[in-house]
């Protein structure tokens, strides 16, 4: 961006005096003034693209009377009146009146001016406390599914009907060909970027379908050689015919060095097609922590935090 400077020329012949001096705008491509600290915070504000250039700068320097802005700030809001630091010096100065901030958090917090903290900065509350939050991205997690084996176990009125092993890596996998006939809503699932711990069952199994049919899941990991229980024998008790789904669900068990977190579930989900009035054909089996978890970053920590013994 080029600017505007003003600069004074003399003109031949003539004494160099004020009134003498002929006023030239030129273009320079010299950038604007060096941003303040205020200036250089406006992107934690939501504020990115609204800097004020130098050309604006020009004869707003003490163009408002102090007594006037003086009277106006106390009227904005905290957005606003970063903006009016940004302007010229006066301006800038008059708005560092911690007055004027106060007139602000009395509005945003009525009580904390009531009984204000000893030595309150009522800028420095305003400008900590209303900048919008940043995402915060989760570290990687020390866990990873290459350290994990599952150990499945469903039955049918107490007789086992599946049992398998299965690699953290191979769960993490999915299902290698999704059989024809499932429901739309399960191939839009399929199809979604949440990770999708998913185990095929082969053969399949044709079971009748009943409150009879349990399921447990452990998990061993082998950087620590430990086991955590998933799901205990729970019961697939409630039927989503539209999704052609059975569901369980367990409370996971956390370390006690997580103690205020509780009421996050395992579900399981048994995909089937229909094959008769009251049977149905069992293709996969599906993890998930959808309660705290989708992103598989996320399932690695939650499954990280278990109470391994």
């Amino acid at each position: 961006m080029t600017h505007l400077h003003l600069t004074q020329k003399r003109i031949p012949g003539r004494p160099g005096t004020a009134g003498a001096a002929q006023r030239q705008l030129h273009r320079s491509s010299a950038g604007p003034p060096p941003a303040t600290s205020t200036h250089q915070n406006l992107d934690s504000w939501g504020c990115r693209g609204h800097s004020i250039s130098f050309s604006s700068w020009i004869g707003m320097e003490n163009e408002f009377p102090d007594e006037v802005l003086k009277s106006v700030f106390p009227l904005l809001d905290g957005k606003d009146l970063v903006f009016c630091m940004l302007v010229c010096r006066q301006w800038r100065e008059i708005a560092k009146d911690d007055y004027f901030w106060k007139c602000i958090c009395s509005r945003k917090w009525p009580s904390i001016c009531k009984q204000p903290p000893s030595d309150a900065n009522y800028q420095k509350l305003y400008l900590t406390f209303s900048k919008p939050q940043k995402m915060h991205h989760l570290p990687m997690p020390r866990l990873t599914f290459d350290d994990l084996v599952f150990y499945i176990d469903m039955w049918l009125d107490g007789s086992l009907i599946f049992s398998q092993a299965v690699s953290g890596c191979t769960l993490r996998a999915g299902l290698q060909c999704a059989p024809r006939g499932i429901p739309d809503i399960i191939v839009s699932h399929l199809n979604s970027i949440d990770c999708i711990l998913m185990l095929e069952v082969e053969p399949k199994l044709s079971i009748p379908m009943g409150p009879g049919i349990t399921i447990s899941v452990l998990a061993h990991r082998k950087d620590s050689n430990k086991m955590a229980c998933i799901i205990n024998e729970s019961t697939f008790d409630y039927i989503d015919s539209n999704a052609s789904r059975a569901l369980a669900y367990e409370y996971l068990r956390f370390s006690p060095r997580h103690p205020f977190i509780s009421d996050i579930r395992a579900w399981m989900s048994l995909l089937f097609l229909y094959k008769g009035s009251n049977v149905i054909e069992v293709f996969g089996l599906e993890l998930d922590f959808c309660d705290a978890a989708r992103s598989e970053t996320e399932i690695l920590w939650l499954l990280d935090m278990l109470d391994w013994k």
